[in-house]
C-alpha cells in the first residue's frame, strides 16, 4: 500500500531519529550477528507503509550461535566474491536461503528481531516527540552479508536437503 503524503519520511529523518538509533543499538546488542542496520533510499522508504530496513549480518557468528549449516552454494558465492567476480554483498529477503534448516527456524529469528523493533517503537519510555510518529513500523527488508575478508575454517556448509 503506498504511503500517504502526510506520512512521508526521508532517509535523513529516519537516520536522525532517536527511535531508529535506539532500535539499531538494541538489535546489535541483543543479536551479536547483526553488524549494521541501514535505511533505504527516500524512494524505497516511501513505497509502503512499513519502513523496510537492511540488516547486515555475519552468517558465521549466527552459525556458531545456532549450529545451522550454511547452504553450499553460499560458499561458492562467497568464494567467488572474495575473488572479486561478484558483487560485494549477498542480499536475500529470507535467512532460510542462507542456511540449510527449515524455514520456520529462521522465521522465528526474524520474528524475534521484528518484535524487538516493535517493542522499542511502542515503548512509553521514548517520548513521542523522539519517535517518527507517522504511523509507520520498522521491519526487516533484506538480510545482507557484507563484504568479507575470508571464510572461517570452522564454517560448515551442506547441500540443501529440504524444499521450501
Amino acid at each position: 500500500m503506498p504511503v500517504e503524503q502526510h506520512n512521508y519520511v526521508t532517509k535523513d529523518e529516519v537516520e536522525s531519529s532517536y527511535e531508529y538509533k535506539l532500535i539499531k543499538r538494541i538489535l546489535k546488542r541483543e543479536y551479536p550477528w547483526i553488524i549494521d542496520i541501514r535505511v533505504p533510499s527516500d524512494e524505497e522508504i516511501n513505497q509502503y507503509n512499513l519502513i523496510f530496513l537492511d540488516v547486515f549480518v555475519d552468517p558465521f557468528i549466527l552459525q556458531k550461535q545456532t549450529g545451522w549449516p550454511m547452504v553450499s552454494y553460499l560458499r561458492y558465492y562467497l568464494d567467488k566474491r572474495l575473488g572479486h567476480h561478484l558483487p560485494n554483498t549477498y542480499e536475500t529477503s529470507y535467512l532460510a536461503t542462507m542456511f540449510n534448516v527449515d524455514r520456520e527456524q529462521t522465521q522465528d529469528i526474524q520474528a524475534d528481531v521484528e518484535k524487538t523493533m516493535k517493542s522499542v517503537s511502542t515503548s512509553n519510555a521514548i517520548p513521542e516527540d523522539l519517535k517518527i510518529r507517522k504511523g509507520r513500523s520498522f521491519v526487516v527488508g533484506s538480510w545482507i552479508i557484507p563484504e568479507i575478508k575470508e571464510i572461517p575454517s570452522d564454517a560448515v556448509f551442506t547441500e540443501r536437503n529440504r524444499t521450501f
